[in-house]
């Protein structure tokens, strides 16, 4: 087995009230993918076309449309259907982590990949709870299988997979083994996923397969409660990150006030490779969301969450756009890859343009002071009354990607008028 079919991270986060600016849910992920892999953020319509009425075609198999599905916001590899992470109309975001199981991987058949199990899960889903029940009946009814890579990557086969799931009232914690899974509920304080089981024998619901399985596979005797961790887990890969994670959320959790800048500021760890660096031939930070969520209880104006995207690798770097949820909202192209390069390099206009700006136009200061601002003004709109703000942010995401592709062309010394 190569380096490259090992080198498989992420991480994913969840803050929730009384630790949170404003008893926001704030919800972060790192998407580690392949360094030459482009990631794009795409606007998922709830309308059926003729394509998808009956079946949705997904990575490598098919499966049978339901009646009602929902607007989505995803960040995904640009080669494959499903997503790494997104949120959907209804505030439900969900991001997925590689585990590995000591039920083999390579040797099953083509079924779902845990990417496309969050795309399907956050446009049939209406809430956490709904969504954690539709990951596992899909778990159950199609299993995982297929390669998690595109072939010209160089990295192999795939994995299983644990996810996070949260809206603005819950938040879940799903983890599989290929058709088997369980679930814990996250009621108070944070909770971070770092390509390890963490669920042991605490789990909320399960699936009704699970100790069956187990027994069939001679994994366990069926004397004491299952043990996910103990039972499945055949890799520590990410015990490290996991954490790291841990600490940096109890340091920033301390004094009750945990920001989205503070989630952008994990995301952006290098030190302990949350932030994951490297060149094409690595595996690096691809893309990140990071979304908050204004539990129900405390609405009090039209616009109830936002979700910030990178859509390009390397956090440190790359500036958090908002997303907000309209009824006429347009995302517009500049981050979605054209069907023509699809087959080439699979580029988008804003990853294009961050590909030809020097380090000294990425690293610059008017890009953080501009998404500084940008974040600052938009969680101010959360915590505001005003019934009028959503007319203002059909376009928002585009027109904050449109200002940083500019901001890019533009020589550092260069001053606007």
């Amino acid at each position: 087995m190569t380096n490259k079919s090992l080198a498989r991270s992420c991480d994913t986060f969840v803050v929730l009230p009384p630790l949170t600016d404003s008893n926001f849910h704030i919800f972060g992920k790192n998407s580690d993918r392949p360094g030459n892999e482009v990631q794009e953020v795409i606007f998922v319509s709830k309308e059926h076309t003729t394509e998808n009425k009956d079946h949705v075609h997904c990575t490598y198999i098919q499966v049978p449309q339901v009646s009602t599905t929902y607007r989505c916001v995803l960040s995904k590899p640009a080669w494959c259907w499903g997503a790494e992470m997104g949120a959907n109309e209804h505030g439900v975001c969900i991001g997925n982590e590689a585990v590995f199981s000591k039920i083999s991987y390579h040797t099953r058949d083509k079924a779902l990949t845990g990417l496309d199990i969050v795309r399907l899960a956050l446009e049939r889903a209406s809430t956490a709870k709904l969504a954690v029940e539709i990951i596992g009946d899909l778990v159950v009814k199609y299993g995982q299988g297929g390669s998690c890579y595109d072939p010209v990557s160089g990295f192999s086969s795939g994995y299983d997979n644990s996810f996070l799931v949260v809206d603005s009232d819950e938040a879940w914690v799903v983890e599989t083994c290929d058709c088997v899974w369980v679930a814990k509920q996250i009621k108070e304080g944070y909770y971070n996923i770092s390509n390890v089981y963490t669920i042991e024998d605490d789990y909320t619901i399960q699936s009704n397969n699970l100790e069956t399985f187990a027994k069939e596979k001679k994994l366990w005797n069926g004397k004491e409660k299952l043990n996910i961790a103990k039972t499945f887990q055949t890799s520590s890969c990410g015990d490290g990150r996991l954490r790291a994670g841990q600490k940096l959320l109890e340091n920033l959790t301390k004094n009750g006030n945990f920001s989205v800048f503070d989630m952008i500021s994990i995301l952006r760890d290098d030190e302990s490779s949350i932030c994951m660096l490297g060149d094409s031939d690595d595996c690096i930070t691809t893309a990140s969301q990071v979304s908050v969520l204004l539990p129900s209880n405390k609405r009090t104006s039209q616009i109830d969450a936002c979700h910030f995207f990178t859509g390009t690798p390397n956090p440190k770097t790359s500036l958090f756009k908002p997303f907000i949820f309209t009824d006429n909202v347009e995302l517009g192209p500049l981050t979605v890859s054209t069907p023509i390069e699809i087959t080439l390099q699979r580029v988008h206009p804003l990853y294009s343009a961050r590909q030809k700006a020097s380090r000294e136009q990425i690293e610059g200061k008017r890009l953080k002071d501009f998404e500084h601002e940008g974040i600052m003004e938009i969680i101010g709109k959360l915590k505001s009354s005003d019934e009028n703000n959503a007319d203002t942010f059909e376009t928002l995401f585009h027109d904050t990607v449109a200002a940083e592709i500019e901001l890019l062309r533009e020589h550092p010394s260069t001053k606007r008028s």
